[in-house]
C-alpha cells in the first residue's frame, strides 16, 4: 500500500487519494466482519505543497525557444486553449472551426468554443500534420496518450532547468495572463469552462493583483506629477 503510494509521489494528490480509497474499502470490511483493523488507516500523506503554479513569461518564452514537433505543440495547445491535459489528447482537426477548436472538457462536460491564440495558430501551420484525426499524434498517426507527451516536455524541462513547472500550470497561465489583459471572471471562465468563479480567482489571483498594482502605481504616478492649483499659486506669488 506504501509502495503504492510512493511510486505514484511524483502525483501527490492521486497518491494520497490511494489510502484514502483502502481506508473506505477496510471499514467496510470491518462492518463486514471480514476484517478486524484497518491498515489504511493512519498513513501519513505526500505533501503536495503550493500544487500546480503558472509558468512565468520567461520561461514560456525558453520553452518555446528550445522545444519542437509533439513537445510543442502540447505546450501550445495547452497554453493557447487554458485546457487539462488529459482533454489536449482527444483534440480533433475536425474539432477545429472559424480559427478555433471545440472542446468538449472530460471532467466536466462543459462544451466550449475557444479561439485560437496567435502563438497556437502560427505552431499548428508549421508543424507537419501527422494524424487525420487527433491533432496530437505520432508519427504513424496514432492518438498518443498523456503519459507519453508528460515524458517528453519533462525531458526538454530538465534540460532547460524548468522542472517545477507542470503541463497542467499551463492552464494556470492561460488564466493568469486573460487576467493580466484585463478579461472579467466570467470571460475567463469562457476560455477555462470553470464553473466556479472562485477557482478562476485562485487560477489567476496573482496576475489580476499585478494589474490591480500596476493600474494603482499609474495613478500614483499621475498624483505625484500633476500640478496641483495651490502650488501654482504659490510659485506666481514667490518667484
Amino acid at each position: 500500500m506504501i509502495q503504492a503510494q510512493m511510486a505514484n509521489r511524483h502525483r501527490a494528490r492521486f497518491a494520497n487519494y490511494i489510502p484514502h480509497m483502502l481506508s473506505i474499502l477496510f471499514e467496510h470490511a470491518i462492518n463486514l466482519d471480514w476484517q478486524r483493523d484497518n491498515p489504511a488507516k493512519g498513513i501519513e500523506k505526500i505533501k503536495t505543497g503550493d500544487g500546480h503554479k503558472p509558468w512565468p513569461k520567461s520561461a514560456i518564452a525558453t520553452f518555446r525557444k528550445n522545444a519542437d514537433g509533439l513537445p510543442l505543440l502540447a505546450f501550445e495547445l495547452a497554453l493557447g486553449t487554458g485546457q487539462r491535459a488529459s482533454d489536449l489528447t482527444r483534440m480533433k482537426w475536425s474539432d477545429v472551426e472559424d480559427d478555433g477548436i471545440w472542446v468538449t472538457q472530460n471532467k466536466t462536460g462543459v462544451r466550449l468554443w475557444i479561439p485560437f491564440t496567435a502563438s497556437l495558430r502560427a505552431t499548428l501551420r508549421s508543424l507537419p500534420r501527422q494524424s487525420l484525426h487527433y491533432i496530437l499524434s505520432d508519427k504513424f498517426g496514432r492518438q498518443v496518450r498523456y503519459d507519453l507527451i508528460q515524458k517528453k516536455i519533462l525531458k526538454i524541462k530538465k534540460i532547460l532547468g524548468l522542472e517545477e513547472y507542470s503541463l497542467h500550470g499551463l492552464r494556470y497561465s492561460a488564466a493568469a495572463e486573460l487576467a493580466e489583459a484585463g478579461c472579467t471572471d466570467h470571460q475567463i471562465a469562457a476560455i477555462t469552462g470553470h464553473k466556479s468563479l472562485s477557482m478562476i480567482q485562485k487560477y489567476s489571483r496573482g496576475a489580476s493583483q499585478k494589474v490591480l498594482a500596476k493600474q494603482a502605481q499609474a495613478l500614483r504616478e499621475q498624483n505625484g506629477n500633476e500640478t496641483r492649483p495651490w502650488e501654482t499659486l504659490w510659485e506666481t506669488i514667490f518667484r
